[in-house]
């Protein structure tokens, strides 16, 4: 079962990351000499590029979260298997791998018309840049904030005594 969310996890970061590139801004760089890329001028759109991914890859901890949890829910209470492990290690993993392939995605998709731009231009012409993430940290935000939704939830069912796990044990006793 861990298998399989970390593969549907990682399997995410295709269309989340063509998600990011579809609707972050792209800045504006200036061509230097011998095609050295100078970040002049900046604006909010350096920023807003970091600000795009992180609030695509949190939305997507809240939703793989809680998606994860209640499936495992579901076959647990169905199997009497406690699956809560398994799932949430794969889910951290598969999240990693995702916003990992989020990431190259989107900048893999701007990179050669990016390349080109620099190219054709002279030196001191400003071009439109491709997607770059500066703040690494936001590769983070998809695994944290699953982490953290799934452990609620987890928590919420340990505080109600409704684990799967203890009906079944209640029920047979």
């Amino acid at each position: 079962m861990g298998g399989a969310v970390l593969g549907c996890a990682a399997a995410l970061g295709v269309p989340l990351g063509l998600l990011w590139w579809l609707l972050a801004p792209r800045p504006r760089v200036t061509v230097g000499r011998d095609g050295m890329v100078l970040p002049f001028p900046v604006s909010e759109a350096d920023f807003a590029v970091d600000g795009y991914f992180a609030l695509i890859m949190m939305a997507a901890g809240l939703v793989c979260g809680y998606t994860v949890y209640m499936i495992q829910y579901r076959l647990a209470a169905r199997d009497g298997a406690d699956l809560r492990m398994a799932c949430l290690l794969g889910m951290a993993a598969g999240s990693l791998l995702g916003a990992l392939a989020a990431w190259q995605v989107g900048v893999l998709l701007d990179a050669g018309e990016f390349r080109r731009a620099v190219e054709a231009a002279s030196p001191g012409t400003v071009v439109r840049s491709g997607l770059r993430l500066q703040a690494l940290s936001a590769l983070m935000a998809w695994p944290f904030i699953a982490v953290l939704q799934y452990g609620l939830f987890d928590a919420v069912s340990l505080w109600r005594g409704d684990l799967p796990a203890e009906r079944r044990v209640a029920a047979d006793g």
